[in-house]
């Protein structure tokens, strides 16, 4: 069965340039990276100023910023990185000590 992906929620993130903190309607959260889609018109996200003025859109329920800029929720969410997955990776080298060792 086909299901819409719609976004709830996006913050950028200060301390990682190019990368969004987003809420999707299907519950989960994911870190995403949109540097390489920063082209064309999108090149202007790559101003500090204007990628931290996302917001997700009203009617198109996507992360858009002022100039009718906006990326696809399809798009995002396959490209995105599951909180949680972070979460058992950090665990995970936690217990090993691999962070020490990195």
């Amino acid at each position: 069965m086909f299901s819409i992906i719609l976004i709830h929620k996006a913050v950028a993130i200060p301390e990682l340039e190019g990368w969004l903190l987003i809420d999707f309607s299907d519950g989960s959260k994911k870190f995403v990276d949109i540097k390489p889609l920063m082209e064309g018109v999108l090149e202007k996200l790559r101003e500090p100023n204007v990628f931290h003025q996302v917001y997700v859109g009203p009617d198109l329920k996507t992360v858009t910023w002022p100039g009718e800029l906006d990326l696809d929720p399809d798009q995002l969410y396959k490209d995105g990185i599951d909180v949680r997955e972070i979460k058992k990776l950090f665990e995970s080298a936690q217990g090993r000590n691999l962070l020490e060792r990195a």
